[in-house]
């Protein structure tokens, strides 16, 4: 009879930062790689032309090339998600990890009870809201930003570069679900473990704020991220931050590109 595997408790603080920060790492690592290759293969294509058109539409492949690294990534860390949202007993652990997620959306995405689902709409509704109150500060002190603030127009260049249609699948529907999977699915979760609610939300709002990489998204995400985790934490449904990010992204996105 073989010996049963016994994974020590994380007792030391480098073990639970090595346990939290680990699937954000391999996703960050992942996502880079991505990107570069396609950075390198897609201007070598044998397709006549092929420079001129990656120039004329630089911006939009930017952000499809972005949404694509970032489910690919994503997809790395599937397996550790469906622990963390403790789907045990919802789907088929002998099917494959795609197939798994695909039927944690199909059966535990918007809760197990009525009672849940009825309180995701006013996460949509709040996520709406929050948007544009936070935006609207944001904007205001914009002017405070002023020299940190080339790496955000640049951002926004090349999010509203795309079309309407592209841009609803890609801000409200892939951006949301990769990034809600990643930070509150994943990181939050496995805070959860360690630490309490304030102090679990502040951090992973923190890490997402970080992760949009300029000065007026860091402060925008992370009082969205604190908002997210606290949506999560008080309807234990994964669908209340997929719908409360979703909302804020569409309701932001659609309010500009009009």
């Amino acid at each position: 009879m073989g010996k049963v595997k016994i994974t020590p408790k994380r007792t030391k603080i480098p073990q639970k930062i090595w346990y939290i920060l680990k699937p954000f790492l391999v996703y960050m690592l992942v996502k880079t790689f991505a990107m570069l290759f396609f950075a390198f293969a897609i201007p070598m294509l044998p397709i006549r032309g092929i420079a001129v058109w990656i120039e004329s539409v630089q911006h939009p492949l930017s952000a499809v090339i972005n949404a694509i690294a970032s489910l690919i990534a994503v997809y790395f860390l599937l397996e550790d998600f469906l622990k963390e949202v403790a789907v045990s007993g919802e789907v088929d652990i002998d099917a494959g990890i795609l197939k798994q997620f695909l039927q944690f959306c199909s059966k535990g995405f918007l809760g197990y009870g009525k009672k849940e689902r009825g309180k995701l709409a006013l996460c949509a509704f709040w996520g709406m809201v929050s948007a544009f109150l936070l935006n609207g500060i944001v904007s205001f002190y914009m002017k405070l930003f002023e020299t940190f603030s080339e790496k955000y127009q640049e951002v926004e260049t090349i999010q509203y570069s795309v079309p309407l249609w592209l841009g609803i699948l890609l801000y409200g529907v892939i951006a949301p679900l990769v990034e809600e999977i990643v930070f509150r699915g994943i990181l939050y979760n496995r805070m959860r473990r360690f630490f309490g609610i304030p102090c679990c939300a502040l951090l992973s709002a923190l890490l997402f704020g970080l992760f949009h990489g300029n000065l007026p998204q860091f402060v925008y995400g992370t009082c969205m991220g604190i908002l997210i985790a606290l949506s999560y934490e008080k309807v234990k449904c994964f669908g209340a931050p997929f719908f409360f990010h979703m909302a804020a992204n569409l309701s932001v996105f659609l309010y500009a590109f009009v």
